[in-house]
């Protein structure tokens, strides 16, 4: 693994860091192409990418103490400034109504402003993955497999002490080719919503199976991870607005 990617001097620049870096440039580029299809000034669209992803950095780490508020308790400056501890569907859902907010301030429609951020968060998330996978955080369970991984015993999947599922790496797979499904869907989009609602259905599936494998603290919402809970409503509410768009728009 590489947590730090190089030095200068004083300086150390972490791979997590860079990855997310990466994947905020990424979302970026992809969403700006879509806006200015949709005629959405370039000024207007970057205060909107601006402060969904400010609100979803704080919504993912806020979500992350509320679901670990003992350890917050316990460690509060290690949690604030810590590389790791953001829970992602926090992040969506404050990135979601910070876009709500600014598409009704500015006046340009919604749901076509959301199927332009839809495509840009599976492909930035990917990549943050990665940065996951470098720093040691978001591991898998303990397996004897062959394809498990041995983390160094100074990050956090290191503390296991044996192989784990690389859950990170299996999740930056399939957010990517959730990208690649979305960006050949919008070709054939019948409503607007569409590439939202297909996110949600499409990540939710996907993330209630591999918070199944995950080995690291998860929080619990009776039996199932705290994502997994949120994750289940996100499919039952993708899918419920997926029939009534599609209708309303027949």
């Amino acid at each position: 693994m590489f947590p730090i990617l190089f030095k200068l001097g004083p300086i150390t620049i972490y791979t997590y860091g860079v990855c997310v870096f990466l994947g905020v440039i990424a979302g970026y580029f992809v969403c700006k192409g879509g806006a200015k299809k949709q005629g959405i000034p370039e000024k207007v669209f970057s205060n909107i990418f601006f402060w969904a992803l400010i609100w979803g950095f704080l919504g993912a780490r806020l979500i992350y103490i509320f679901v670990e508020w003992d350890y917050f308790l316990d460690n509060p400056l290690s949690v604030i400034l810590s590389r790791s501890g953001f829970v992602f569907y926090g992040g969506v859902v404050s990135g979601i109504l910070t876009v709500i907010f600014l598409a009704k301030k500015y006046k340009i429609n919604l749901l076509k402003t959301a199927d332009i951020a839809a495509l840009g968060i599976p492909l930035g998330h990917g990549l943050g993955r990665i940065g996951c996978f470098c720093y040691g955080c978001c591991y898998g369970k303990p397996t004897d497999l062959s394809w498990g991984i041995l983390f160094p015993p100074e990050s956090p999947a290191g503390l296991c002490g044996m192989k784990v599922i690389p859950t990170q790496l299996i999740s930056a797979l399939f957010l990517f080719l959730i990208f690649v499904f979305l960006l050949v869907l919008k070709r054939y989009k019948k409503f607007d919503g569409q590439i939202l609602l297909s996110y949600g259905i499409c990540y939710g599936i996907f993330r209630f199976i591999i918070e199944f494998y995950r080995g690291d603290p998860r929080g619990k919402v009776f039996l199932l991870s705290t994502s997994q809970f949120v994750a289940l409503g996100v499919i039952i509410v993708s899918i419920l607005f997926f029939f009534r768009w599609r209708r309303a728009d027949a």
